[in-house]
């Protein structure tokens, strides 16, 4: 049967997953921790990746290949780079991009990509539409383009990424765990809330609001799981 997997970078994020998974079982493969279970009745592969790129691709391999995972979502915190989004604010991403990657490695190379976007599976991203609709949310909810590299953004290299990709958000690990299902054929969605923005930038403010940002993160996608049921 194929399962619904949960990728997280931070165990700060997937904690809120496995406090209300059940009939969990685990299984360490490449030095992962990968935890199998039940949510709101779905059969559910919940793994923490760590931080960057080749982490969280080395994860979403593992996933669909040994763990059988036919839906990839990917949830935590990104930096706000949008200017009207506030900490705890979420945003649920429509496609995704590198913004440390030459972008023709993507067209002209494997995978053969039409351009240098990750799109987000179009049934998912309408069952979220659902799942917002049915739920009263703390923050604001929007729909946009995350973009990722692996560098923290503080205040250097923002503008640079608003000019290139005008993204809402930036993290370090969505774009690899989208390139990785391209290449699988396998639907993937993210949703990421925010835990820094310009205004509030740095570590300081990440640390602060990464918990809460995760609990948003959290209850935007457990709505969403309950209609997969």
């Amino acid at each position: 049967m194929r399962k619904t997997a949960i990728i997280c970078a931070l165990e700060r994020e997937i904690s809120y997953y496995l406090d209300v998974m059940e009939d969990v079982t685990t299984s360490k493969t490449a030095n992962l921790i990968f935890h199998l279970g039940k949510l709101n009745g779905i059969d559910i592969v919940a793994v923490c990746c760590g931080v960057c790129k080749v982490n969280a691709a080395i994860a979403t391999q593992i996933l669909i290949s040994e763990y059988n995972a036919g839906i990839v979502i990917c949830s935590g915190v990104a930096g706000g780079i949008d200017k009207t989004l506030k900490i705890g604010d979420t945003v649920i991403c429509t496609k995704a991009a590198y913004h440390d990657v030459w972008e023709n490695s993507l067209t002209d190379y494997h995978p053969f990509m039409k351009d240098d976007n990750f799109h987000s599976d179009k049934n998912l991203l309408n069952l979220c539409e659902k799942a917002i609709k049915s739920e009263n949310f703390n923050q604001k909810i929007y729909f946009g383009k995350i973009v990722t590299g692996e560098l923290f953004i503080d205040k250097e290299g923002r503008e640079e990424i608003i000019e290139k990709h005008n993204p809402l958000c930036v993290d370090m690990e969505t774009s690899a765990i989208a390139h990785v299902c391209y290449a699988n054929s396998t639907p993937f969605i993210a949703v990421r809330s925010i835990s820094d923005t310009e205004e509030e930038s740095g570590l300081g403010s990440f640390e602060a609001n990464c918990s809460f940002a995760a609990e948003m993160s959290f209850n935007v996608v457990n709505a969403f799981l309950s209609l997969l049921t």
